[in-house]
């Protein structure tokens, strides 16, 4: 299935201060390998999945923005915008809202509570996936949920490493969505299980090389090179599986999905 996608180009990225527990100032990002890193996963995108890219203009000291993810949630044409909890990123929204409404997005809605975009809202079949609470209030969950006219179910994650749901779950297809069960709390994991048919749990190995943070067209799949136990499970299961290198963008603890924000219209 192709896809359209939104990516910032990581020209100002760099670890300008820290808002999660992967983000050091004293371990900077390398630059030239950060742009490698992310022209490689733009070229998956457009060269080996046929997917279109559009591209929003990074902004300098707006480190961040290059996790188009956390820009915003679209669905059936309508935009969710950020209410980022951390005052670092909160001029971010206005950038994104800017792009959309150049492109014809006149359906927008800014939650009163702190949410942050597709990095804790992910769509599986009409059904969003919200989590809470390290970087979104449970409440946006429903004032999302009411303006997209979706139902929705919250999910409540219990590890500050994997402080947006999409480091710790991944949409797979339409039957199935990968999981990294310590990052949910039982009752969390337990409403995984039963709404979804198929559930592949992912090893701690595979958390914290970010194989959750992952994009699925229901084929192909692009992960973070070194979930080695993920990669072979999707495999196994007949997937097209494309491993790619995301070492400088998890210093800022971003990966795969953190730079790719799906446009649906």
């Amino acid at each position: 299935m192709t896809k359209t996608i939104l990516m910032c180009s990581p020209t100002y990225f760099a670890v300008e201060y820290e808002i999660n527990p992967w983000m050091h100032t004293d371990n900077p990002v390398q630059l030239d390998m950060a742009k490698q890193q992310w022209q490689k996963l733009h070229d998956i995108y457009t060269e080996k999945l046929n997917w279109e890219v559009k591209l929003v203009e990074p902004v300098e000291h707006l480190p961040d923005m290059v996790f188009t993810a956390n820009g915003a949630l679209l669905y059936q044409g309508k935009v969710a915008l950020p209410n980022f909890r951390q005052p670092d990123r909160q001029p971010e929204t206005a950038k994104f809202e800017a792009w959309f409404k150049q492109q014809g997005y006149d359906q927008q809605f800014l939650p009163k509570y702190n949410f942050e975009g597709e990095g804790d809202a992910l769509i599986w079949n009409d059904l969003l996936f919200a989590g809470y609470p390290w970087r979104t209030d449970k409440p946006a969950h429903r004032e999302v949920a009411d303006f997209l006219q979706i139902k929705t179910v919250s999910l409540q994650l219990a590890d500050a490493r994997f402080y947006h749901l999409d480091t710790a779950l991944t949409i797979v297809d339409k039957t199935t969505v990968a999981i990294y069960p310590k990052a949910f709390t039982k009752e969390s994991q337990q409403l995984i299980h039963q709404i979804v048919p198929h559930v592949i749990e992912a090893s701690d190995q595979d958390a914290v090389a970010y194989g959750l943070n992952a994009m699925s067209d229901g084929k192909n799949i692009v992960i973070p090179e070194g979930a080695n136990n993920l990669i072979a499970k999707y495999r196994e299961h007949g997937y097209s599986v494309h491993p790619t290198p995301i070492s400088e963008f998890q210093k800022s603890g971003g990966g795969v999905k953190c730079l790719t924000l799906e446009i649906r219209v």
